[in-house]
């Protein structure tokens, strides 16, 4: 019995050191994350780059870009909307069409940096688990009985 005990204690402990790193894709609605194969949300995502001290600064800027993008964004709406009022009353649409390209290249100037930041912090949080040396304990059977090994 306490062989048994230890054993599944072992292999309980190995099953946690696995690492777990986040791989981001783009999906129809937005991105979508995985650690490992396991789908996590965003807000999963975020708690884990906050507790990652590699990651951290590159993830707040992220954060910070896409909101100055989604800002941005929607005054390019508005400009457009604008824009469209302007044109339909056969009014001069220089400054409409100035506000309305001006705010689509800044917003679309956020989106790439916060695109590259994200992918800066995936990677740097990825990259933390390549300087620790990973191992699992793995059971063992075979003709001289059964066991547990070291695996690196």
């Amino acid at each position: 019995m306490r062989v048994l005990c230890s054993f599944l204690i072992c292999f309980l402990v190995s099953i946690g050191m696995a690492a777990q790193e986040i791989t981001s894709f783009q999906g129809m609605w937005g991105d979508e994350f995985y650690q490992d194969a396991d789908k996590i949300s965003w807000k999963e995502v975020d708690k884990i780059m906050k507790e990652s001290t590699v990651a951290e600064q590159n993830w707040q800027k992220y954060k910070k870009q896409s909101l100055g993008g989604l800002v941005a964004g929607a005054a390019n709406l508005g400009a457009t909307i604008w824009f469209v009022v302007e044109y339909n009353d056969d009014r001069v649409v220089t400054a409409p069409a100035i506000a309305a390209i001006g705010t689509a290249v800044i917003s679309s100037i956020f989106f790439n940096s916060a695109k590259k930041n994200k992918k800066e912090a995936i990677l740097k949080y990825n990259a933390s688990f390549d300087n620790t040396t990973a191992f699992k304990l793995v059971p063992v059977s075979n003709s001289n009985g059964m066991g547990i090994a070291l695996q690196f």
